[in-house]
């Protein structure tokens, strides 16, 4: 699935082709065992930090690529089955890389961002994920 993303979707706008992505994406999630709950925990520091300002939390930003790598690690000890939070991380650290590569302040690639996760959350849903 890494190879399908494009960080155009984070630096410029979201494209026909970043909804058509998280569609499949949501689904690839819910096939490969990674649950709502688990895309809840990193989407919800993403809100916060929206709801508290970007510019004003950057570090706490930063730190979500350290938290995702841990959720990942914790999901794939638990079941070596679900790959599904592996290429969670995979997919998130580019997108996260898309927005940190930008301007100190670029509100616009963190909306963007933060767009991209929820889609992803939404389909995840809406393919069935669990919680």
């Amino acid at each position: 699935m890494i190879h399908e993303f494009k960080k155009e979707w984070i630096t410029a706008n979201i494209t026909e082709d970043c909804i058509t992505f998280t569609e499949k994406f949501g689904r690839y999630l819910v096939d490969n065992g990674f649950t709502t709950s688990q895309i809840r925990n990193v989407f919800g520091e993403i809100k916060r930090i929206q709801m508290s300002g970007f510019k004003d939390h950057k570090t706490d930003f930063l730190l979500l690529r350290p938290k995702m790598a841990y959720a990942s690690k914790r999901a794939t000890d638990k079941d070596k089955r679900a790959t599904g939070a592996s290429e969670f991380e995979k997919v998130l650290k580019e997108a996260h890389q898309a927005v940190a590569s930008g301007k100190d302040g670029d509100n616009t690639r963190f909306e963007n961002f933060c767009d991209f996760v929820e889609a992803v959350l939404a389909y995840h849903k809406a393919a069935g994920g669990r919680d």
